[in-house]
């Protein structure tokens, strides 16, 4: 194959990142087709051009829907801090919206899966925005007994300091799973993106200095909106 011939989908690729500077983020993008007709070239070097942008976090897909224009990505280092550190670092204001805080008890009926409670604890949902856009949706599980009269706390503001400094309980150390998942219906209005967006699953146990558990939670983010940035050494 010539040189130019293989150079071509870059090329193309450049001439489309220009065009998806001038759309908002969520806007639907040209298919292979309608691509393919406007700049004269063949399908295969539309989709090898797609595929770079996608690789580059540019569109992302939603299949059976098509593609669209994704937001500029975030970059999460493996450092323990909250979400609201983490957008304060970036130089965004994070702001909360609480869904929902209540008090639940071993035998009242709940349907998250990732945690049995085992003595009375708080179950607090929260939207978590920056740029007026919505981020991550998050349920946390505090027990009673960590912080007495939480719910009497403003919810809105940072839980983790809300446990340092009213309760003692500062969350030094955490242990994260993390696993890629496809949005359903609830979740993806929620977060305002198309049904069937990839999305990551965070769930992440913390601990405090002693070692010992302060809170679960479960975090579900844009998959097109994060990237993880680790170090590994032996």
């Amino acid at each position: 194959m010539a040189k130019e011939e293989v150079r071509k989908h870059f090329r193309l690729a450049e001439l489309l990142r220009e065009e998806i500077s001038d759309l908002p983020p969520h806007d639907p993008f040209p298919g292979e087709r309608a691509l393919a007709e406007r700049y004269g070239t063949s399908r295969v070097t539309i989709r090898q051009a797609l595929a770079l942008l996608q690789d580059d976090g540019q569109i992302y897909t939603v299949h059976g829907a098509g593609s669209f224009v994704a937001p500029p990505r975030m970059m999460k280092q493996m450092k323990l801090m909250s979400f609201t550190e983490e957008m304060k670092q970036r130089g965004f204001e994070a702001i909360t919206q609480l869904l929902s805080a209540t008090l639940v008890n071993p035998e009242d009926d709940i349907t998250d899966e990732f945690i049995v409670v085992s003595e009375p604890s708080y179950r607090i949902e929260r939207l978590r925005i920056a740029r007026q856009e919505p981020l991550s949706l998050e349920v946390t599980y505090i027990t009673e007994n960590n912080a007495p009269g939480l719910l009497k706390e403003d919810l809105t503001k940072s839980l983790y300091k809300i446990l340092a400094f009213k309760y003692g309980q500062e969350i030094t150390s955490a242990d994260e799973h993390l696993t890629p998942i496809v949005l359903e219906g609830p979740e993806s209005k929620l977060l305002q993106v198309p049904k069937g967006t990839a999305a990551l699953r965070i769930q992440r146990t913390g601990y405090n200095v002693r070692g010992e558990e302060v809170e679960r939670s479960l975090a579900v983010r844009q998959g097109s909106r994060w990237d993880f940035k680790y170090s590994i050494r032996n």
